[in-house]
């Protein structure tokens, strides 16, 4: 039988030699990940994401002909079942809600990069969101809640009775292998479920899916 079908793929695009070895390195380095393919800028990085399609991501930001945000919305303008993971020094809110926005799973920042990298992957793949510190605190402030926000809009399209329920796992901290057990379903059924989810609420992210649906009374707070 072959092992490998049963590894996480990864692509690379990092401009910074030194960075994008390190990441090679690491990747290569652990037993259940199988590095696809590995770019230096947005060009051979989105012809990398496009012929590969990953289940993982990791992309930096400032590329030298281009922006990693473009790639992260890529995934989505092309349909894939891609998480992108955005490893980057950018810091401010201006990057890393873009590329939130654009649909990135993970903000990893450069420093400690070895420490964490691997957490953050093995964390996304258990259904949690691997964001620095720095980043979590930034994403706190912009998104406490707001008691004069407007009621959330009614949804163009309801979700069924399996995405409901799929839904409320999720907001019982599930993960999405956890869900296709307790399904009885493949873990890319669970996926699939979830990325519909994700477009019947016009969302980009579990968080933003929860709020959302919290917000339309799916499900209790």
């Amino acid at each position: 039988m072959d092992e490998r079908r049963y590894m996480t793929s990864i692509v690379i695009v990092e401009d910074d030699a030194q960075v994008r070895n390190s990441l090679a390195e690491i990747v290569r380095g652990a037993s259940d990940l199988e590095l696809l393919a590995v770019a230096e800028d947005f060009a051979s990085g989105s012809k990398a994401l496009h012929d590969h399609q990953p289940d993982i991501l990791l992309v930096d930001l400032g590329l030298p002909d281009g922006s990693g945000i473009d790639i992260i919305k890529q995934i989505a303008d092309d349909g894939l079942a891609t998480d992108a993971i955005v490893i980057s020094g950018f810091h401010d809110e201006y990057h890393v809600f873009k590329a939130l926005e654009a649909g990135a799973k993970g903000y990893v920042l450069k420093h400690d990069l070895s420490q964490k990298i691997l957490d953050g992957i093995h964390l996304l793949l258990n259904g949690g969101a691997p964001i620095s510190p720095l980043i979590a605190r930034l994403m706190l402030q912009r998104f406490s809640p707001d008691p004069l926000a407007e009621e959330s809009e009614p949804l163009n399209e309801e979700l069924t009775e399996r995405q409901l329920k799929i839904l409320k796992l999720v907001s019982q901290g599930y993960s999405s292998r956890e869900i296709a057990e307790q399904l009885n379903i493949s873990y890319y059924t669970v996926t699939t479920h979830i990325k519909n989810i994700y477009q019947k609420l016009e969302v980009n992210s579990r968080t933003a899916a929860l709020h959302r649906a919290k917000g339309l009374g799916l499900i209790a707070d």
